[in-house]
């Protein structure tokens, strides 16, 4: 019991320094007039619905959709507003706000299962599981990613090269379809309602109750190694970690960066990190050298955000030279989170962040040429400060066709000059992206 109540405080204290944003709170009434585009565009106008429910199980789901077929009703649903492209968003309409359905309903430590509401949040139920030394094998890296949200989308970890995406851990699902009926379905049972839902974006009904599928681990005292590599040169880096992606051997944990940063007078500096995390001996000094480099890094994330403009801008540059210089040491749950408890999107110029998944053999095709584009708009409009990518390896059954199971994640995470990156060049953008995708 000793130990349990040990694994829970360090849980405890540590999610307590998790502030990803500090001009503003997810859970505010004024946060339901947006989604997540306010980061890319913080001028944007609210879009407030007239109408919020708020369920606290899936009878009370079912009755909100049935209102709102009756009335002829468009009904969005929402938790944090972590979408963009106005999905969770209903102006003059109605909203499901699912945040009050988050209990962990069932924890099956023989099976290795949990059945959770889908409003429940990912980190908080990792916090439910650290004391009985279980985990979630894939996790957001946001501590407001709720389990449906990211059952609608796919969800990606570092750890996602040995488990896949969060939806290959989702076992079971009931849910509300859009004639106000509750249903479950599962890989066995009702698959074609199963595989229409994960990554559906909502288009198939409401999610409101997950089984997920568990791991023994202990992701706040378990410490891993980074073997780190850096690279000067984009053809560097991506002839460095196509083999890496391809064939991750024995590390637990991957991802790598790509920055580059435009100077005036055309100068360009580009810099590039991939890190691996393997399994190492649990040390006090390994684990004093986690406490001490991590302690650093969250005071800078934790800081950002409370000082004057330039200071901050100046600090969060200073924030990703610490992401590009990771630990050596860091706890699983550290790996996790790295960049969100460092870098607060808030801080600086906007952001936007524009991802793909491809097959895992096209991309170096796909890095190159996504690059170029958003290079070229650069140097032509302006429109963006600084150009980076984060890459990840992705080994999942969901996508898996043709036998063909390796896939990779590229998140183009970019900085935004918000008088320049007009609605019309970013939509003219976004298309020719999305054409050399499904290209």
């Amino acid at each position: 019991m000793a130990e349990k109540r040990k694994l829970k405080t360090a849980s405890t204290t540590w999610r307590r320094k998790i502030e990803s944003h500090e001009t503003f709170s997810h859970d505010s009434i004024d946060s339901l007039g947006y989604d997540w585009e306010r980061i890319g565009n913080p001028k944007i106008e609210p879009k407030f619905p007239f109408k919020v429910y708020l369920p606290r199980k899936a009878k009370d789901v079912a009755e909100a959709v049935r209102e709102c077929k009756e009335l002829g009703q468009e009904l969005r649903i929402r938790s944090k507003g972590h979408s963009s492209n106005d999905l969770v968003l209903n102006e003059g309409g109605a909203v499901m706000l699912m945040q009050g359905m988050d209990q962990i309903l069932d924890v099956d430590e023989a099976n290795l299962t949990a059945t959770v509401q889908g409003g429940a949040i990912s980190a908080l139920i990792d916090d439910h599981l650290a004391p009985l030394g279980l985990g979630l094998p894939v996790i957001g890296d946001h501590r407001d990613i709720t389990v449906g949200g990211f059952a609608s989308v796919g969800g990606i970890s570092p750890a996602s090269h040995r488990f896949g995406m969060f939806i290959d851990n989702v076992l079971a699902l009931e849910f509300v379809d859009w004639d106000g009926e509750i249903k479950r379905c599962s890989r066995e049972d009702n698959s074609e309602d199963f595989y229409s839902l994960l990554a559906g974006l909502g288009r198939h009904g409401v999610i409101t109750e997950v089984t997920l599928r568990l791991i023994r681990i202990d992701k706040y005292r378990t410490i891993w190694e980074n073997h780190q590599s850096h690279y000067r040169s984009m053809d560097d880096f991506i002839a460095g970690t196509k083999p890496i992606i391809e064939e991750p051997g024995d590390v637990m944990m991957e991802r790598g960066v790509w920055v580059e940063f435009k100077f005036p007078g055309g100068k360009k500096l580009g810099i590039g990190q991939f890190s691996e995390y393997r399994e190492t001996s649990q040390t006090v000094v390994h684990k004093a050298r986690n406490s001490g480099s991590y302690g650093v890094l969250h005071g800078i994330g934790r800081v950002a955000g409370n000082l004057p403009e330039k200071l901050d801008m100046a600090l969060k540059y200073v924030g990703m030279g610490g992401v590009m210089l990771s630990p050596k040491y860091a706890s699983i749950k550290n790996i996790e989170f790295f960049t969100d408890k460092v870098l607060d999107s808030t801080v600086g110029d906007p952001t936007r962040m524009l991802i793909v998944l491809g097959p895992l053999d096209r991309y170096e095709q796909i890095f190159r040429s996504c690059w170029e584009l958003m290079d070229g708009y650069r140097d032509k409009h302006g429109c963006f400060t600084f150009l980076s990518v984060y890459v990840k390896s992705i080994r999942s059954d969901y996508l898996a066709r043709d036998g063909q199971d390796r896939f990779c994640e590229l998140m183009f995470y970019t900085g935004v000059h918000p008088d320049k990156m007009t609605t019309e060049l970013l939509d003219e953008i976004v298309e020719q992206f999305d054409d050399i995708v499904i290209e």
